[in-house]
């Protein structure tokens, strides 16, 4: 089996200089090492209990979206899966692959005797048609760039599929660990959340909107043993406190993404533990619709970064999980340079040194946020006081979320706007070419610039160790230089669990694995 990249992750974390370190926070259990805890004599049966904050979005299946980080994983599989330490793609439903030395070919050898939920057998059919999915105008995915660069789709047998690529592309593997495989015949019913089968280790068993669903365990799942739980009740609680209490009373085992000063509360309590994501991929920003005066003037913008007290941030809203940072990188990431991570401090003197080049004191700048999310909101409190100290006049202004969304996606955001973002962490390709904040062909703060399109390009196809690294040190010298995007923390997902859940595992994306989870 050959699992050479376009360009080889392993090689290009050498040349660049980056070593796998992970995050050191007080308190909270080490992923790197808990994810891959043996459960070979873990308890059988049981049901696992979820909360989550916000409901599953079956139509967002095909791209990263937090709340289907339980539903993901659980219910369907992927191509291949990332090895946590080494970086390097593991087979799933791809069990070995041969990829051309000039990257623009690759023939995945497909697993035998998986089927989906429904009984219908898995072939090369079904993969073809997860990929012709993604590149539809209506599918939404960050990786959809990736998917329209592959120019030949051929099943060779019911096993076996071949791509042929317009050009080699850095980030493949980044495609097949989120490409959902769903089941075809139902993929109507998939985007109405009416019926949603895959290939993974539990059965939907029932879905109630704004509620919460509970799966049961696949019987005829092709890794043998697993699941080991029985079945798992995933409910939607809108209080992160009340997830919390949920937690404390037993109601539930695991909770995702509560909020962090609320998971600190308990990090004392040795009955439950905060499990810190070794992904990373969870970065807090604020950024500038460069549309919009003075945030038209990158100096401005500039002013904005130095601002920002982003230690104040760390400590306050995020409860010390993360690093601060003036880059999207997560330590993993190719990219990360720490250096050039370290380059934005607060210094209020630089700060009010370019509002004043910029003829831009007293100026009004609206600072958006959605109003669902208490950690965007407490955020929001820092940076108005931190821009009112520089003379901008900063109006903190909370949108529900269905308008902030909206207005992200439109671009139609009038000022700053904090936000989170992640693909952070993998391949860098992936972020300059996916991920909305970031997308060089088109973004939430309408920065139109044809320099930072070519790097992407660059970045994206480059062929040698020494082509990559140049494009993204040229990437990450443009991103200080024009603070479109102005990057604050890099943090983590959490998973925070009662003691009782053991062998818990996610994937890359932080989708949950629970292949191997038990309760004692």
């Amino acid at each position: 089996m050959s699992e050479r990249l376009a360009i080889s992750r392993r090689s290009l974390l050498a040349a660049i200089g980056v070593g796998g370190a992970l995050l050191a926070v007080p308190g909270c259990r080490s992923a790197a090492d808990e994810s891959t805890k043996s459960s070979g004599t873990a308890k059988k049966g049981g049901t696992l209990k979820i909360a989550q904050s916000a409901d599953i979005a079956p139509a967002t299946l095909f791209g990263q979206n937090n709340p289907n980080f339980t539903l993901a994983r659980t219910v369907f599989n992927t191509l291949t899966q990332y090895d946590h330490k080494t970086l390097e793609p593991k087979p799933s439903l791809a069990e070995s692959w041969t990829q051309t030395e000039d990257g623009k070919s690759i023939t995945l050898k497909l697993r035998k005797g998986v089927t989906f939920h429904s009984g219908r057998a898995f072939t090369s059919a079904d993969v073809r048609f997860a990929l012709e999915n993604l590149t539809k105008d209506t599918t939404a995915s960050q990786l959809k760039h990736v998917a329209l660069a592959i120019s030949k789709i051929t099943e060779v047998d019911e096993h076996t599929i071949t791509l042929d690529l317009a050009h080699p592309v850095s980030n493949l593997f980044d495609l097949f660990e989120i490409l959902l495989i769903v089941d075809k015949e139902s993929i109507g019913e998939l985007l109405k959340g009416t019926k949603i089968i895959g290939t993974g280790p539990f059965k939907v068993a029932s879905y109630t909107p704004g509620t919460g669903y509970e799966l049961k365990r696949n019987d005829a799942y092709w890794k043998k043993g697993a699941p080991l739980l029985d079945a798992v009740e995933v409910s939607v609680v809108g209080q992160s406190a009340a997830m919390v209490s949920s937690l404390r009373s037993g109601g539930t085992h695991l909770l995702v993404d509560v909020a962090p000063l609320d998971a600190a509360s308990i990090k004392s309590d040795d009955q439950f533990e905060v499990t810190v994501s070794d992904a990373h991929d969870s970065g807090f920003y604020i950024a500038s619709n460069v549309k919009v005066k003075p945030l038209d003037d990158k100096r401005v913008r500039q002013a904005v970064a130095w601002a920002i007290d982003r230690d104040r941030v760390l400590s306050q809203v995020l409860g010390g999980i993360g690093t601060v940072t003036s880059l999207p990188w997560a330590t993993s990431s190719p990219a990360y340079d720490k250096t050039k991570a370290a380059h934005y401090t607060r210094d209020l003197t630089k700060a009010k040194a370019l509002i004043k080049a910029a003829g831009a004191g007293g100026k009004t700048v609206k600072v958006l946020y959605n109003a669902g999310l208490a950690t965007n909101a407490k955020i929001a409190e820092i940076v108005q006081y931190d821009l009112t100290q520089i003379g901008l006049k900063a109006q903190a202004e909370p949108l529900q979320a269905a308008d902030f969304l909206a207005k992200l996606q439109a671009g139609t955001l009038p000022g700053l706007f904090i936000n989170g973002h992640g693909f952070g962490q993998l391949h860098p390709a992936t972020l300059v070419k996916g991920a909305f904040p970031f997308n060089a062909d088109k973004n939430a703060s309408n920065f139109d610039s044809a320099k930072y399109r070519e790097l992407a390009d660059q970045l994206w196809q480059a062929t040698t160790d020494a082509a990559a690294k140049e494009a993204a040190d040229a990437v990450n010298d443009l991103l200080l230089e024009e603070q479109f995007v102005s990057d604050l923390v890099a943090s983590s997902h959490t998973f925070t669990i009662t003691k009782k859940v053991q062998g818990l595992s996610w994937t890359m994306y932080d989708y949950l694995d629970l292949d191997q989870t038990s309760i004692g």
